[in-house]
């Protein structure tokens, strides 16, 4: 069997004042990336990693992270890798 990959989105409200920052620094985490942002200060993540472990991780520095108000989890839900890639060719 496969490894499974953990697929998850969170939602992140920030300060405006620190949107770019915190931004800027969720987007340089390894398997994050920025799906949607508001000027207002929030940002939807959507997380790819090997474990449960990786996303709590990224969820935990992010809410210490100076100018973050919160960061929930929204959605998360485990596939096997030849899933993820079958899925991948029937995108257009």
């Amino acid at each position: 069997m496969d490894d499974p990959i953990h697929i998850a989105s969170l939602l992140v409200q920030v300060q405006p004042d620190r949107l770019v920052s915190v931004r800027d620094w969720l987007a340089a985490q390894s398997g994050a990336e920025i799906r949607g942002e508001d000027a207002a200060g929030k940002l939807v993540v959507v997380l790819e990693s090997s474990g449960e472990r990786a996303i709590l991780d990224l969820i935990e520095a992010t809410e210490v992270r100076e100018g973050t108000l919160s960061a929930n989890l929204v959605y998360h839900e485990i596939i096997n890798a030849e899933d993820a890639e079958q899925h991948e060719e029937v995108q257009p």
